[in-house]
């Protein structure tokens, strides 16, 4: 007699929409993929013999910063998933293969990878992150000295970490209230994800021009990226880079594969 599939008592089976954020390799076939959905938030789920299933997982489905549906099984009193199958969706377009775009994906889904809580609900983080994935895959080009991708990556970086509770306070000196004039010299501090004006005491940070300060405090959500110079946006992604650091307190490996794509100027590097 054949046996027949009985769920265990109180599972579910749900088709969500996910964005991949990361995989691991277990066994000889399978895979362990970390999601983000829209409706649990962090989600870990094991693939069985993904590596191998072209009908169920083809065409790079379970790559980080790819979006699509998949079909999971929820175990009871278990944290960890199963994902089935998963589906393209129509209306998303497929990432970008060129190294840069590829670069700043891992990291928009590196930096939301250490900010979510498993089963979190994540309504806002998920659709900023996938608006902004389908954004960085509708751009034509990344080959320097291009910069809409970078500008892009910006902007999602500000709002995120708005998002999360990290948002840095880049309208006014954090001393004394005055509004950043774009000839000035001012300084971006990290660790308090504040300016400070050429007139107020501060300690080390990214020297920057105060066009830089007011270009990133007038960014209102990731489309709004600013028009800064290459110089400038390096070190404008520099201070958010570590500002992200610091408050997840880990390094970012799409950090350090960017810096080596770029070739990031000396200047971006913080004072003492």
């Amino acid at each position: 007699m054949k046996k027949t599939h009985r769920p265990r008592i109180g599972t579910e089976e749900r088709r969500l929409p996910a964005v991949v954020l990361a995989k691991a390799n277990s066994g000889e076939a399978d895979l362990v993929v970390t999601f983000l959905t829209r409706e649990m938030g962090l989600v870990t789920a094991f693939a069985k013999n993904a590596r191998k299933s072209v009908k169920r997982f083809g065409g790079g489905l379970l790559s980080p910063a790819r979006a699509a549906w998949f079909d999971f099984r929820i175990y009871p009193n278990s944290d960890l998933f199963l994902v089935a199958r998963g589906e393209s969706h129509p209306a998303i377009p497929l990432p970008s293969t060129e190294p840069l775009a590829m670069a700043l994906s891992s990291w928009a889904v590196e930096l939301v990878k250490a900010f979510e809580a498993p089963r979190n609900p994540a309504p806002y983080s998920f659709n900023l992150l996938l608006r902004h994935l389908i954004q960085l895959a509708k751009v034509p080009d990344f080959t320097a000295p291009a910069l809409e991708g970078r500008r892009l990556s910006l902007g999602f970086t500000k709002s995120y970490l708005e998002l999360a509770g990290f948002g840095p306070t880049l309208t006014h000196c954090r001393v004394c209230g005055a509004k950043p004039l774009p000839s000035e010299s001012w300084l971006l501090n990290p660790a308090e994800g504040a300016a400070y004006c050429p007139q107020c005491l501060a300690p080390g940070g990214f020297k920057v021009k105060g066009a830089v300060v007011k270009a990133l405090g007038d960014i209102v959500d990731h489309l709004t990226g600013p028009h800064l110079a290459e110089a400038d946006l390096a070190l404008a992604e520099g201070f958010l880079a570590k500002m992200a650091t610091m408050a997840a307190d880990r390094t970012f490996r799409s950090r350090t594969v960017l810096t080596s794509l770029l070739m990031a100027p000396k200047t971006a590097t913080p004072c003492p």
